[in-house]
């Protein structure tokens, strides 16, 4: 048998590829209808309604990357390998 890694929950979380004044990275909207931005340095920024004209929403992210993105806002992989649930069967 091998170890399994429980993911953390991503609930409602929305990913999507975006620029955000000419920067490429994705869109999050978390649960609580709050709006970041995220560069592929996983630098975080808070989006306000004064930053809408200048975001331009894509395509949605696939689960893996969303995943990886979700988890970098949660810390990193630092966080999450110390974090996660392991079991042995």
């Amino acid at each position: 048998m091998q170890n399994v890694a429980t993911l953390p929950a991503s609930g409602n979380f929305q990913v999507r590829y975006c620029t955000f004044h000419g920067l490429d990275g994705y869109a999050i909207l978390t649960p609580r209808n709050d709006a970041l931005f995220c560069d592929h340095d996983a630098h975080f920024t808070p989006l306000t309604d004064a930053d809408v004209p200048h975001v331009i929403m894509l395509g949605l992210v696939d689960l893996v990357e969303r995943q990886n993105t979700l988890d970098a806002l949660a810390g990193g992989a630092a966080v999450i390998c110390t974090s996660r649930r392991m079991e042995v069967c």
